[in-house]
Formats: C-alpha cells, structure tokens, sequence
C-alpha cells in the first residue's frame, strides 16, 4: 500500500535587523526560538493552523553600534534581506541620544518601506523621527510607546495635583518641534472642563551655544509664570542646562521639573547637578548598557513579532500556490522593486487586532493571549499587557512608570550624596496610579505650581477716561469711597517748619486703564506700583533719544506702561506692545453754535422744484380749468363776457377760490354754478387736502431747532488743508509732543506747519477742548475715543467729533523689550475680548449722556422768536407785497384806468376781475356815488354796514356798459341824484 505523499510546506523568512550590542547573541536566540516554536505548533493558539502550511526560517542582519552609515543600511536590506525574499522585517533598537543614531535608524526604516516588505519595528527615539507621513503609509508597526503616551502621563500628573499652568523646555534635538506640538493639541483637546489647563511658556534651549546663551533662555523661564515644568531632554544635554538652571535658582522647592523617558535614560543613579524630587515618565529600555542587563525587554518584544506576523497569515488563510516570498528588488531593471502583497499583509495585520479589541470590549473574559506580552521585563507580573494599534501603525495604549528622583540615605549601597530613581508611580489605559513622593527640596507637600504674587512698576500719564487723578480723601488719606488705586503723581515742595521740602503727591488714579490693570493683577498675580511719568511726556524720539513714558521703559525703570498708549511703528521698535485692547484713530471735536431756523424754513418741506410745480402749474391748471369749465357751460357765463345777473365770478374769482381751498381759509369765496366747474373745485379741494396735510406734517420736523458747526469731512477736508485760505481763517490745533502731533507732523506736513507758526498747541485734552468750547480754536484734532469722551461727557451738550477717523491703530499696553509679561498679558487680553470684560468697561467708562443721536433733536423743545423768524419774515414780505399791490391800485386808478377805457370798450375786463370791469363803467360810477350819498343821509342810528346791505340789495347793478339802466326802488327810498351832482 502506497503512502500518500506529505504536502511540502512553503518557507517563508523573516528577517530581523539589531545593532551589534553586549545581548546580540541572546537577541538571535530568542528570535530563533520563538520562530521554532511556531514551526513546532508550541505557540499560541492563533498561529497553530499556519504551522500547517508554512514553515517560518529566522534571517539575522547585525548592524553596527552606535551609529551606523546608508552603506551599512543598504548592505543589510538588498544583501541579506532582499537577498532571502524575507517576508516580514524586525527592526529594534534602543539608542536614545536623539543624534546621528537617530537619523540612521530613521533612513533605516525609511529605505525598507520602499521594498513593500510589512515591518515591525522598536525604538527608543521614536518620538525623534520626522516622517512626513503616518508609519502606516511605511506599512510600519512601531511597538515602542509613543511620545503622545509620555504627555498623557505628565497631563494626569498635572491633573491629579491642581497644576493647572505650566511650562515647557525643549532641548534642540529631535522631536523637539512635535513634542511642543503634541503638547498643545492634547491640552486645547483636554476633555475635563472642570479643569483647564494652559502653557505658559516654552523655551527651546541649544545647549552647544554654550552658557550664556542657556542662561538668557532660562532666565526667561525664571521671570515667566511658569513652576512646573515639561523637559524634553537627554540624559547628556540635562546636566549642561541643570547646571545654569541650579546657579538661577530654577531647580529650588518652588519649581518641579517633568521629564520624558530619555531624561532619564537607562541610568539607575544620577549625581549633581539635577533636581531633587523631580519626576520622569518611563518606558522599559536598557538594551544600550555597557554589559548585559537581565531585564532587557528587546527580547521579549523580538519574541512577539514573529507571532503577529503568524496570526495575519493564519487568517487570510492563502492558497497554497500564492507565494508568500517577497519580489522586492534593489536593481531598478526589475519590474518588480516592491512587493504589492506585503501592504495586504501589514493592513490585515491592523484590522484583525482592531476586530479582537472590539471582541474584548464585548466578550471581557476573552482570552487573546497571542496578543499578550510584556513591555517591561520578564520578572516584574506585566504579562497581560495587550498590544493594540492605530490606524497611524503606533501602540493604542503603553505602559509607563513614574520615576521619582530621591535622595541616598545611609545603609544604601548607593554613595551618600547622589542621588537614584525610584519608581513611584504607573500610567497605562489612561488611570494614573501614584505611591509616596518625595518632593524638591524634600518637602512632605508637592510645589504650589503657580507663582508667588511678583511686583511691577507701572508708568503711566493722566488721560480721562482711561486714567482719571483725583485727591486722596483729606481724612483717611485714601481714594473716596476706596474706588481706586493710590498712584504716585510726582514731587511737590512744600514748607514744613520754616523749611522747604520734597514731598511725595500722592492721588487718586481711576479709569478704564486702571481698572483693566487692576484685573490683569488678579489674574496673573502680581502687585504694582503705578507713578507718573516724570516729564510729564507721551514719548518722542528726538537726537537725544526717546523722552516721556517711553523712555521709562527702555531704561527700564518701569516694567509696564498702562494708559492710553498708541501703537506705532516706530514705538515697536524698541519697545513690545500687547494686542490693543481698544481701537482708536485721529478724530475732529468742534462746538455746537446755537441754532436758529432758516429764513425759509416754510419753504423746506417741500422741494424748490416741488414748489415750482405746485405754483406754476398745480394752481394755475387748476384756476384756469374752473374759470374755463365755467365760461363755456351753458348753465353760466355761456362763452359771453359777462356772467348771469346774480352770478359773480370771474378769472381772479377763479384764483382767489382757488388759494383760499388750497390752504383751508376762512373766507367767502363764489361759488361756480356749472356742474364741471363745481366738480373741478372739489377735486381741488382734495388736492389741497392733501398738500395742506403733507406740508403740515413736515413742518413740523423742519421747525425744530436746527444746529450748527462745522460739518467736516475728516483730516482730509478742504478747511483743514488750506485752513489759511478761509475767510476767516480756520484755527484748529493739538497736543504737542503726543502721537497725534508726531502723526501729522510725518504725514500731514501742510497742517503741522500751519499749526506750528499758528502756535495752536494745547497743553493737553482739557485745555484744548475748552479752546473750542469758548471759540478760541474752531477745531481740535487728538484720538478719536478721548475726543468721543470729551463730548459724552459735555455739561452742555455742546461738543460734537465730526469727520471720519484717520490713521487707525489702537491702544494697547507698553512693555520693555523681550519683556516676560507680554505673552501672559496678550494670552488674558484675548480672554477679556471673547468674554466681553474689554466691551463691559468701555460701556461703564467711555459712553456719556450726549451721545451723538442727541444732536439730531428729535425731542421737541421750546422755540424763541429767533427760532420763529422765518414766520415773521413771511408775514413782514406779505405786508411789503399789500403795500405794493396798494401802490399799484393808486398808480392804476390815478394813470392807467381811462387810458384802459379807451380801449376795452366792450367790457371784457370784467371777465378778467369784476371790480377792473366795474372801474371802467360809467354807470358804475355814478352808482358808488349815489351809495355814498345815501349814506351820508342815512339815519345816524343806522350802522355803516346795514346801510351798505340795504343799498347793495336795491341798487343792483345787472350791465356794465349797456344802454339806459333798469333800477327798481322802494317808495321809501330817496330819488337818485342827477347826473351833474354825481359828476360834481
């Protein structure tokens, strides 16, 4: 009976890659033996079936100690790797002086991504690569913990002991850039709202540069806030910077520093100098020690890659015709330089320990010990640990001790003296579980972590609103109603005992700038002396320098200037500003004159051009239409030239009805009897509804009282810039030696020549605004918000900034150069910004009562006669025109009437105006006569006007200049006279 032929497993290599340290021989044995345990079916459980189909063969690349150059590299991958078709490389090393080694580790993995072979590697100086991908797009396992574990560790320290501030120093070396920048996308992201923290300064230090150069970094650490502190170092490059940092007093009881693994190194003992107390956060690494160490764990981690390789291939379960031998290449007349099924391989590795995570999470008493190991050593019980990894190809989760560095005691085997690290502490699944500390300077409490309150003097200049001085109350010597701040405003000489003496003028200081330096010292936590500039000068640069509160910061005598200092460019030069906490510009105050109304203030509610439309067109079409419509309807004039006896009207008739419907006036008019014509008179009258209703609403408003000043435009106005071209010239002016003056005299020359040979200069804001006020000056010209205030505040109301603002910039506060307080200061000004504190004092102390709405007038408010002369104006021209209509009826009856006779014989001006048609009757005539004769023989007791009816009623007149006249009389009226008396 013939046996069945055995299937011939397919081999597969995996190359494992190390540097030539004291353990090379027990790396390759433990790499063998874990390998052989695979082959044996004696591993895991997960990798058992791929036994049945592969055989595992171990490939050793020794690369050189220390250092190693691209031509050991390349060696290495194409002549032993590349050379077997290895399918998978290990890669581990455990140097960590973040140097040459680093880089060469780097290029290392670099130059084995480019075969396509999946890799997995262990590096203590991970955290100091700069790939400018994800590992995964290097198909790279990295199983060292990243430098990300190490910040959540320091975070949890920070955390469980309140140090809610802190700092980082940062050696320049690898990884220093991605360890600040990991540290600030874990704090803004910090989920605990309760507690927030805050970098408070960083400090790149190059140690190579030599001390002083060391010295002026930390001595900027030393002024910042900043006391506990994150220190991302080597265990080399930290003795250099502990040794200034020890002479500065940075390595006392008030200050804790916080180190990464590679402070600490592999050192068990450090001597002087170095903090006593400090902490670092560690992972397991001594494989670079001069002699074997027992608890190295390379081959713990050397023993577990093997077996993540094994379960990918167990599970994507290959056929066996599928060759699992890379085709990599190291000649580029290959078509195949890289091999397309190792990136299958690598992914599937990730997603089935992804999918067993998530088994754990639902199943807990799931045993996946094939993904177990231990990150530590073999002896300590951390034999559970579960490897797991991201997307990025870095472990999901490490475990990390806290080192605690402790003083030797007597009975130590450790020399008296030094100092040694004791584990105190460990950090893994994001718990943080502490022991015992022995704190800096060997105190029973942790440092306080934020810094005792430090002193400032402050410059400043008196500036309302922003700093208003006022005197200390005379009995208690302190501000009214202790609101304020006691400021120091110079010396003053005064006479004691017959003796004259210096004295320090002590006042009271308030104000927006007070007020918000009063809350920066809350925040920050500092105490402040705040004086006035001795020369009482804002601060030009001149041959001689710079004067006023300037000066006082370059020469450092004040550590701060808080007023309302304007930023320039010049200024930056040679002093550092915080961001503005308020913007301003150049602004224009003038005074308000006392208003009158125009003398045509009637004719302003309504267009000139409305106006022409409603007299030239409105009432004429209107007149005309009514006379019109009247003289051609048969029920009236009939087209002849006199109307019905009983009927008068006529063109001027026509007019006067229609001015006195036009305004609503109270007077008799006569009426048309035409129908079209009464109609025409009744839409009329809706028109003069309407207008009258229209014009009276907007008098209204153009009766108030108008206010006056000077309307400009801004800096650039034509009464600015030929102010000498005025009649009368336009004076305005402003503070000498301010930024306001400094402004105009680089950018606007024209106007500071004309100030300055002018003398238009003020002493300061007060006096300048009350030039305006009493009209010594017509415009004042200073910051935009001071001048705002000045008109807020007016007692009278009679102040007004015009114009648009010009040279926009802002107001911030002033620092000495590379001052520490400026980033903190910046840091809460932006705080302030985003929860409206800045807006909250610039409503209390920048808004007045008059505001600018209130110049409009739109209260109402009593008018004098001033104010109504346009009335009496129109009354005063309406006389003047009676008069001349007067003037005009003499001059007419006295020279024009008979002349007139002559030629309208047929009476057709009295279609024009009855009174004109009745001037030229002759029958007329003699009837006015004979009614001024009946009156004079009227009874005395009958009144003037009875008698006027009674002859009105019986002497009709019914033509004008027909024939003889039909008259009826009562028997009791008197005979007419006769025509010699009439002519008599």
């Amino acid at each position: 009976m013939v046996k069945a032929a055995v299937p011939t497993k397919q081999q597969i290599n995996i190359g494992l890659a190390y540097q030539n340290y004291a353990r090379s021989k027990v790396y390759d044995k433990a790499f063998k033996e874990s390998i052989r345990n695979i082959n044996m079916k004696q591993s895991i459980s997960t990798v058992r079936k791929m036994a049945s189909k592969y055989t595992l063969a171990p490939i050793d690349c020794i690369l050189p100690k220390g250092k190693f150059y691209p031509s050991d590299v390349l060696d290495c991958l194409c002549n032993k790797m590349i050379a077997n078709n290895v399918a998978l490389i290990v890669f581990v090393t455990a140097t960590e002086d973040f140097d040459e080694s680093t880089s060469a580790g780097q290029y290392f993995l670099h130059m084995a991504s480019q075969t396509g072979i999946p890799i997995i590697s262990w590096n203590a100086d991970n955290s100091g690569f700069t790939f400018t991908k994800l590992m995964s797009e290097f198909r790279v396992l990295q199983m060292a913990p990243p430098v990300e574990h190490q910040i959540r560790a320091m975070i949890a320290l920070l955390k469980r002991y309140n140090w809610s501030r802190f700092g980082v120093v940062t050696s320049k070396m690898a990884g220093s850039k991605q360890f600040l920048k990991t540290v600030n996308e874990l704090t803004q992201t910090y989920e605990d709202r309760s507690f927030k923290l805050k970098l408070v300064h960083h400090e790149e230090v190059d140690e190579n540069l030599g001390e002083a150069e060391v010295e002026r970094c930390l001595n900027a650490l030393k002024h910042s806030e900043a006391r506990i502190i994150l220190l991302y170092s080597t265990s080399v490059r930290v003795r250099k910077l502990f040794a200034v940092a020890e002479r500065l007093g940075l390595l006392s009881e008030k200050y804790l520093w916080i180190g990464t693994q590679s402070v600490k190194g592999s050192m068990h003992t450090v001597t002087p100098p170095v903090q006593h107390g400090m902490l670092t956060v560690n992972f397991h690494t001594v494989s670079n020690a001069m002699f074997p160490p027992s608890d190295d764990v390379l081959p713990l981690i050397i023993g577990l890659a093997p077996k993540l390789f094994g379960t990918a291939l167990s599970k994507l379960d290959y056929n066996e015709t599928v060759s699992l031998q890379s085709t990599s290449s190291c000649t580029s007349d290959n078509e195949n330089v890289t091999w397309p099924l190792g990136k299958e391989i690598y992914e599937f590795v990730l997603s089935f320990i992804e999918c067993i995570h998530n088994l754990k999470k639902r199943f807990s008493q799931m045993k996946a010990s094939f993904l177990k190991g231990n990150p530590y050593h073999a002896k300590d019980g951390q034999d559970s640990f579960f490897y797991l990894f991201n997307d990025d190809g870095k472990l999901r989760d490490s475990y990390l001790t806290i080192s605690n560095l402790r003083k030797a005691r007597r009975g130590k085997e450790i020399k008296e003296g030094s100092f040694y690290w004791d584990k105190v502490g460990e950090f893994t699944n994001g718990e943080l579980r502490m022991a015992d500390i022995e704190w800096p300077g060997g105190k029973a409490n942790p440092p306080q972590g934020t810094p005792d309150k430090f002193h400032v003097r402050v410059v400043t200049l008196n500036e309302p609103p922003f700093v208003i001085v006022s005197d200390l109350d005379a009995d208690t010597g302190a501000c009214p109603g202790n609101q304020g701040f006691v400021c120091n405003w110079g010396d003053v000489t005064v006479e004691e005992n017959g003796v004259m003496t210096n004295k320090t003028n002590y006042k009271c200081c308030t104000g927006y700038c007070v007020d918000l330096l009063n809350k920066l010292a809350d925040d920050i936590g500092f105490t402040y002396t705040l004086y006035k500039v001795k020369d009482g000068k804002w601060g030009l640069r001149s041959e001689k320098g710079w004067n006023g509160l300037i000066q006082d910061l370059i020469t450092h005598k004040a550590d701060m200037c808080v007023t309302s200092l304007k930023l320039n460019s010049e200024r930056a030069r040679d002093i550092d500003f915080s961001v503005p906490f308020l913007d301003t510009g150049i602004s224009i105050i003038v005074k308000i004159r006392s208003g009158v109304l125009s003398p045509t203030a009637f004719l302003e509610p309504f267009e000139y051009s409305t106006w022409a439309v409603i007299l030239l067109v409105s009432i004429q079409g209107a007149a005309l239409s009514i006379f019109i419509f009247e003289w051609v309807s048969p029920s009236s004039f009939n087209m002849k030239k006199y109307p019905p006896p009983g009927h008068k009207f006529s063109l001027c008739r026509s007019y006067w009805l229609v001015w006195a419907t036009l305004f609503s006036a109270s007077v008799s008019t006569d009426v048309p009897r035409s129908t079209v014509s009464r109609f025409m008179s009744l839409v009329w009258a809706a028109f003069g509804l309407t207008f009258l209703a229209v014009y009276t609403a907007n008098l209204a408003a153009f009766m108030i009282t108008r206010v006056q000043f000077y309307d400009l435009s801004g800096i650039d106005d034509d009464m600015i810039t030929n102010a000498a071209d005025q009649k009368p010239a336009f004076r305005y002016g402003t503070i000498e030696g301010g930024n306001t003056h400094e402004t105009m005299k680089r950018n606007w020359k024209r106007m500071h020549e004309y100030v300055t040979s002018n003398n238009f200069f003020s002493e300061n804001v007060a006096a300048g605004v009350e030039a305006v006020r009493r009209e010594q000056l017509d415009a004042f010209i200073y910051d935009a918000v001071v001048l705002d205030y000045q008109a807020g505040k007016d007692a009278n109301c009679e102040l007004l900034t015009v114009g648009k603002w010009s040279a926009m910039t802002g107001y911030g506060i002033g620092f000495p150069k590379n001052s520490p307080h400026v980033q903190r200061v910046n840091q809460l000004m932006l705080q302030y910004q985003q929860k409206g504190d800045l807006e909250r004092l610039q409503n209390f102390w920048l808004t007045g009562a008059c505001v600018p709405a209130s110049n409009s007038q739109n209260t109402s408010a009593p008018l004098g006669i001033e104010n109504f002369m346009s009335a009496f104006v129109l009354l005063g021209m309406g006389i003047l025109a009676a008069i001349l209509c007067l003037s005009l009826e003499y001059i007419y009856c006295k020279q024009f009437r008979k002349t007139l006779q002559k030629f309208d014989k047929d009476g057709w001006c009295a279609v024009l105006s009855m009174s004109m048609g009745r001037s030229l009757s002759f029958t007329e005539a003699v009837g006015r006569v004979r009614e001024w004769q009946f009156q004079a023989r009227a009874s005395p007791s009958l009144s003037r006007q009875g008698v006027r009816k009674s002859v009105d009623s019986n002497w009709s007149i019914f033509s004008f200049n027909s024939g003889p006249k039909v008259r009826q009389r009562s028997e009791s009226q008197p005979p007419p006279p006769t025509i010699k008396e009439t002519l008599c």
